[in-house]
């Protein structure tokens, strides 16, 4: 399950734009899943899908805090991933 908690904490971005990044890099990385790409390039694949929604969702929104909106989704497509895993134990 994706944490969202700790991206919530930094203050990267709205709730509407986490949400459609969220959304977005699970359905994109859901979607990549079934492809033949191998298993250990899914956490790069889905940082960077990260990225690229976090930009769309700022965008969409109307927003302008570009970087934010990057960085937030750099890390949904990590915890997405489960990149961050190890970090439950130091946070909760």
């Amino acid at each position: 399950m994706i944490n969202l908690d700790y991206i919530t904490q930094l203050n990267l971005g709205t709730a509407a734009e986490l949400a459609i990044t969220a959304a977005l890099v699970f359905c994109i990385t859901q979607a990549v899943k079934t492809t033949r790409i191998e298993n250990r390039y899914m956490p790069w694949i889905a940082m960077v899908v990260g990225v690229v929604a976090g930009l769309a969702s700022v965008a969409t929104t109307g927003d302008s805090n570009y970087v934010s909106g990057a960085v937030m989704g750099l890390l949904v497509g990590g915890f997405t991933s489960g990149l961050f895993d190890g970090f439950k134990g130091i946070g909760g």
